[in-house]
């Protein structure tokens, strides 16, 4: 009862927030974080159990990720394939080397300027998808390269993580072994979408309450996949939806997910 309680309160005080912050013309994101600097142990400190939100914000990153996958279009995204890859990966570069250098001119360590370039060069995911979508930007040109950078910043993280973590007896082995990793689960998607989610989709469509369980349902078999693969969520859940969006009833999936979407969304910028 207290978990319900405390989600009880960061809606209410969100919904409330949110009518301020829409009469200065301004995005909902800042009325969700301010509701949860006052909520949280910086405040009012009302929030006794912060991991239960923590969890359910999770579940937020899933859902947003995954309803902007089925809004994409996967033959869009290989027109501005070498677009998006080579501005990533520029981007990427030129942010971290201003950023280091900076840092060492500042005063830091070495490895806390890698640690700082890396920061400033990697955008959030989760921020610029949500401002794209309550926009309904995800589908333009630009709004389809600024996420295709993104997922290129995404599998940079990826893969400095563990590079990182493992500085002093770093191996290409490492290094092949992630890659192998995200083309596994790339290929298990495509043969997934081609042969096996057509004709499950198709018997699921009959029923509504089963269409909506089988998107949920494959929604959580990449995001566990990403998990146990040692990935972010965020990468299981955008190739669950991108895997549906080939579908022909990607429409009534997203239309039946937006609900969830928006409030677990909610949650995770409070938390």
């Amino acid at each position: 009862s207290s978990v319900v309680m405390e989600i009880g309160l960061v809606i209410i005080l969100s919904t409330f927030l949110s009518f301020i912050v829409r009469l200065i013309k301004q995005p909902l994101i800042p009325a969700y974080i301010i509701a949860g600097v006052i909520l949280g142990p910086v405040f009012l400190g009302i929030i006794k159990d912060p991991v239960a939100v923590r969890a359910l914000s999770e579940l937020g990153i899933s859902f947003l990720l995954f309803v902007t996958g089925l809004e994409i279009n996967i033959n869009n995204l290989k027109h501005i394939g070498p677009v998006v890859t080579l501005g990533g990966i520029l981007q990427i570069i030129l942010v971290y080397l201003i950023g280091f250098y900076i840092s060492l001119l500042l005063g830091f360590t070495q490895f806390g300027s890698i640690i700082l370039g890396l920061v400033l060069a990697l955008s959030s995911t989760m921020v610029v998808v949500k401002l794209l979508s309550d926009s309904e930007q995800i589908n333009t040109l630009h709004g389809r390269i600024i996420l295709g950078i993104l997922l290129v910043q995404d599998l940079a993280v990826f893969l400095a993580i563990p590079i990182l973590a493992t500085l002093g007896n770093f191996s290409i082995p490492l290094l092949l072994s992630i890659l192998l990793k995200v083309f596994s689960m790339l290929v298990l998607a495509f043969i997934l979408g081609k042969y096996l989610f057509p004709r499950l989709f198709s018997f699921a469509a009959r029923l509504d309450e089963l269409l909506f369980l089988s998107s949920i349902t494959v929604l959580f078999i990449f995001t566990s996949l990403s998990y146990l693969l040692e990935f972010s969520i965020v990468i299981g859940a955008f190739i669950a939806g991108v895997t549906l969006s080939a579908l022909p009833y990607h429409h009534d999936v997203k239309g039946r997910v937006n609900p969830l979407k928006s409030f677990f969304a909610t949650l995770f910028f409070v938390s």
